[in-house]
């Protein structure tokens, strides 16, 4: 599992870095760090899928803040 959780930072940083360049190449700086950082997210996300974490809910944080709304409203 190691070797492939490896595998594909590997995979990921050399298809970033390429992007990156390409994009830079082309005047787009503001593309290319946009690109980085998502793609970093994603590595880093893929990672911990690959090694079975249990991620959180993205929407927990909405969750917590519009129950209570939607709580009040169907009580009226």
């Amino acid at each position: 599992m190691i070797l492939q959780i490896v595998t594909l930072i590997i995979v990921m940083l050399g298809w970033t870095l390429y992007k990156v360049r390409m994009f830079l190449k082309k005047n787009q700086p503001v593309t290319a760090g946009l690109y980085g950082c998502l793609m970093g997210i994603c590595t880093i996300l893929g990672s911990l899928l690959a090694a079975h974490v249990d991620i959180p809910s993205t929407t927990a944080p909405l969750n917590t803040i519009f129950q209570p709304i939607g709580k009040l409203i169907l009580n009226r």
